[in-house]
């Protein structure tokens, strides 16, 4: 019996570790006062085509104000940017955030209802020209002066649309 135990450890362990490994990141694990909420599947389009390098550019200018980026993506982010569906870890080195800033929700759901529950619930900004019309019923606080930070990418720029924005 003892030796039955102590040969279903390792076994037990390893499993315990793999679930761990492969558990959901929660982005509210993540979220300070210097945090702002960033919707990369419409940052990602803000130099017209999908691209990794625009949301690259544009995390870069977010955490050049001192702020902690927490990037939301729609779960077929991958086939826009790469023809294969990606993860957190896949996409962090393509745009120079941590994997546990990252949060691509399940397919079938609508990052759009995750950014914005994730910015109500934490008091945040959110970087995106999305203006939310569909979810300002549910999300009010989207529509308030302030909330949201807009701007565009251009010439291998990022242009603020306002650069008071900022809280």
């Amino acid at each position: 019996m003892l030796t039955d135990l102590l040969l279903l450890a390792p076994a037990a362990l390893a499993l315990a570790l793999l679930l761990l490994w492969r558990r959901k990141r929660d982005p509210q694990e993540n979220a300070s006062s210097k945090s702002i909420a960033v919707d990369g599947s419409n940052v990602m389009y803000w130099g017209g085509e999908p691209s990794a390098k625009v949301l690259f550019q544009v995390l870069r200018a977010v955490k050049a104000r001192d702020l902690a980026p927490i990037v939301f993506f729609d779960a077929n982010v991958g086939y826009k940017l790469s023809g294969r569906f990606l993860n957190a870890d896949d996409l962090a080195p393509l745009i120079g955030v941590s994997a546990d800033q990252i949060q691509v929700v399940d397919k079938g759901v609508v990052a759009d209802q995750a950014i914005l529950e994730y910015s109500r619930t934490n008091r945040l900004q959110i970087v995106s020209n999305d203006r939310y019309r569909d979810w300002r019923g549910r999300f009010p606080h989207v529509a308030k002066k302030g909330q949201m930070v807009r701007g565009q990418f251009r010439d291998g720029t990022v242009i603020w649309r306002d650069k008071g924005s900022f809280r």
